[in-house]
């Protein structure tokens, strides 16, 4: 993951992980926005799934522990308020800052 761009307002992370992987569980402090760009995904919370298509996007709210399952390589972004941060199950994933 890599931030693309922050201001004021918000920040923007470029996500991708190969198919048959899985963006570990985890919460955003605020609401965060999936925007996919191509592949597809199961996004996993609250007991629900919902697929992640490439186009479509998804809202999750703030701090409900989610997973994104990949099924066919992803690409796509994540949009956060510009304090927004998520927060990761395991601690050895972390947030390209860079």
């Amino acid at each position: 993951m890599e931030n693309l761009r922050e201001d004021k307002a918000v920040k923007i992370i470029q996500v991708a992980y190969a198919a048959g992987t899985n963006m570990p569980r985890h919460v955003a402090t605020c609401d965060a926005y999936l925007i996919a760009e191509e592949g597809n995904a199961l996004l996993i919370y609250a007991g629900e799934q919902r697929e992640v298509n490439e186009g479509s996007f998804a809202m999750i709210p703030a701090n409900e522990e989610h997973l994104l399952k990949v099924i066919r390589n992803f690409k796509g972004f994540i949009v956060l308020q510009q304090d927004g941060v998520i927060n990761f199950a395991d601690e050895k994933h972390q947030i390209n800052e860079g």
